[in-house]
């Protein structure tokens, strides 16, 4: 059984590149499919196109709707990990079929760990079960 998340994003399977895709990101770590499944869905639905449209258009307008988007994800104060991923997600769909996008794409934070960002190391430490060496 699917998880509800992943059935959100089950019509993309129609397209049969779709699940080509997913299955070769899932030869290296199904949670990684899923994850990308998930990102680079939520990303054509916001722009209200298929993912065969997408790898349509040129690198210009991809540039700008991935500025777009990461944009849009910052004023809902997204973290900027997990615009990277959504990114990634995106880009390696690009990839897969023979696109992409050179030019320079900056997020912020994107090298912050949100949930560990204001722990200090002793407070890290008292939680583990283990001593950090």
């Amino acid at each position: 059984m699917a998880s509800p998340r992943r059935e959100n994003y089950a019509s993309l399977f129609e397209d049969i590149r779709v699940k080509r895709w997913y299955d070769n990101i899932a030869r290296g770590s199904s949670v990684t499919a899923e994850v990308y499944l998930r990102r680079m869905g939520a990303f054509c639905q916001h722009f209200k196109i298929s993912p065969k449209d997408l790898v349509s258009l040129g690198e210009s307008d991809l540039y700008n709707m991935m500025l777009d988007y990461i944009s849009f994800m910052e004023k809902y104060r997204q973290a900027g990990s997990y615009i990277k991923s959504a990114m990634k997600a995106v880009k390696s769909w690009l990839s897969h079929n023979g696109k992409e996008v050179r030019k320079k794409i900056k997020i912020r934070g994107s090298e912050e760990t949100p949930s560990l960002k204001d722990e200090s190391y002793d407070q890290r430490r008292a939680q583990a079960n283990f001593p950090f060496w």
